[in-house]
């Protein structure tokens, strides 16, 4: 009987966990829909910065080294 009581208060405990995460999912779920134009305008700056910083240099490495490689072939562009 005693672990019956047990059983059932952990499974209350689990059920309360469940809901709070249900009601974090919920939240969450609402902000993403609420997104207004600052929230577009950031994405945008994010993504903006993102090419600067991380794709720009990556291309000028990927070229630098195919025009090297190019050279060593003897090609001329």
């Amino acid at each position: 009987m005693d672990q019956d009581t047990k059983v059932i208060q952990e499974l209350q405990q689990l059920k309360q966990k469940v809901g709070h995460l249900e009601d974090l999912l919920t939240q969450q779920q609402n902000k993403k829909e609420k997104a207004g134009p600052f929230r577009f305008f950031l994405d945008a700056v994010g993504s903006l910065l993102f090419g600067l910083i991380v794709v720009g240099p990556v291309i000028v490495i990927v070229v630098g080294v195919l025009m090297v490689a190019a050279s060593w072939l003897g090609m001329v562009f």
